[in-house]
């Protein structure tokens, strides 16, 4: 395998913790393994039970490390979708002169600014996951996404800070400390679609829905910035619960059902018939996958619903999407994106164009066996973490040696979040 420099992204769900290791090596990017199990101690979107979740991420390492037969060392990145986020836009100025002169913006006053907006956010006890500059304003009237040269009296910036509160995040790094040491720390659904957005889309408007276990969380971006941050209820938990009940069977069957036999839609199905056990594990039924469909289809169409209302109000809020609409359209991911047929009924009710979301950066990565591990919407977070973290420490995407060097303001970010 030659040098050994991996970095390992574990996602944490609500029903499954994705992790994948990616060594660094001179031949490029290699997805040397990767690993999905059921998640432990999380009930209801909140960690419920510390003994639990740490049993699961033991299990995940171990898988993992069987599969490249070492310890695993390295930088490990967590995602989580569990707990309470939320997006909020800060203002914050940057008095560059009293005098008449006008002064040359650089990048030092860039940082500064920067760190007055997070001493904002993190002033009312929040973490900071993700940050993103929307504009730039000089002198109070021109507007600008790049202020370096430029010449002003006084700047202004205006970001989108995706945070949580403190508390919760100290409960994830408890949560995840003993298995995994330190560890950088993102928002899956964020991750998720750093992974399968392209910059373009990010820039003219996308909505992007992670179809969760336990809720669906809705991002719209407009100028590389998300502008809509909203978490539905609404979620793949209550496909799964509809099935159980109508079916009468357990949940674990029912999932079952969903995973092995669900489809979106339920015209044109050819007839078959499914066998499966009742609530009493024992006795066995029968339905056939046509009802099955209908009620997959009847709470897909009720989610969608949720996400269109969004949808709408965007559209009225930003001149932007006024004529023609959101123009990257809906992008899909989480569990519930695996659904065949999943985007027949997001079209349907939605009117505008809806994809799948798969790995935009598969050019990047060497992998040697199951390709597909890159286009599964499943695996989307933990890849979106990499391609954070590679952005955050300056690493080449091109498969040049990593650059472990962070400037003066990477450094005062790091210790800043960490409470150092």
């Amino acid at each position: 395998m030659g040098k050994w420099d991996p970095v390992v992204s574990i996602d944490i769900g609500n029903d499954s913790i994705k992790g994948v290791v990616v060594n660094y090596s001179n031949e490029g990017k290699e997805v040397v393994a990767y690993s999905n199990l059921k998640s432990k101690g999380i009930e209801s979107g909140d960690i419920k039970d510390v003994v639990a979740l740490n049993d699961a991420m033991n299990q995940i390492i171990e898988n993992l490390e069987e599969q490249i037969g070492k310890t695993l060392k390295g930088d490990f990145l967590v995602s989580s979708s569990v707990g309470n986020f939320k997006l909020q836009e800060i203002r914050e100025e940057l008095l560059l002169t009293e005098g008449d002169n006008l002064v040359t913006v650089n990048e030092k006053h860039v940082d500064e600014i920067k760190e007055l907006v997070l001493n904002t956010a993190l002033g009312e006890n929040n973490y900071v996951y993700h940050s993103y500059i929307k504009k730039y304003i000089l002198d109070e009237n021109k507007i600008v996404f790049n202020p370096v040269d430029m010449s002003a009296k006084k700047l202004e910036a205006v970001y989108s800070i995706i945070m949580g509160d403190s508390i919760h995040r100290s409960i994830v790094d408890y949560a995840t400390r003993e298995t995994l040491g330190e560890a950088d720390y993102y928002i899956s659904p964020i991750s998720a679609a750093e992974a399968v957005l392209t910059s373009f889309e990010k820039d003219s408007g996308v909505m992007h829905v992670d179809l969760g276990f336990y809720s669906t969380v809705v991002t719209i971006f407009l100028n590389n910035a998300p502008i809509r941050f909203v978490r539905l209820p609404k979620s793949m938990k209550y496909v799964v619960l509809d099935i159980a009940k109508i079916l009468k069977t357990s949940i674990y069957e029912a999932e079952r059902l969903l995973k092995i036999y669900g489809i979106a839609i339920f015209q044109n199905i050819e007839p078959s018939i499914i066998e499966y056990k009742a609530l009493d594990g024992r006795t066995t039924l029968e339905t056939n996958r046509e009802l099955l469909a209908r009620i997959i289809y009847a709470r897909l169409r009720e989610i969608f619903l949720n996400v269109r209302k969004i949808y709408r109000d965007a559209t009225m809020d930003y001149k932007e999407f006024r004529d023609l609409g959101i123009p990257g359209g809906i992008v899909l991911t989480g569990g519930g994106a695996k659904i065949p047929r999943i985007t027949d009924v997001a079209a349907d009710v939605m009117k505008c164009s809806v994809r799948v979301g798969s790995f935009i950066n598969t050019e990047e990565f060497i992998i040697e066996e199951n390709e597909q591990i890159l286009s599964d919407p499943q695996f989307a977070a933990a890849f979106g973490n990499i391609l954070q973290f590679e952005k955050e420490e300056g690493i080449d995407t091109l498969n040049k040696p990593r650059n472990k060097s962070s400037s003066a303001f990477s450094e005062f970010l790091r210790k800043l979040f960490k409470g150092e």
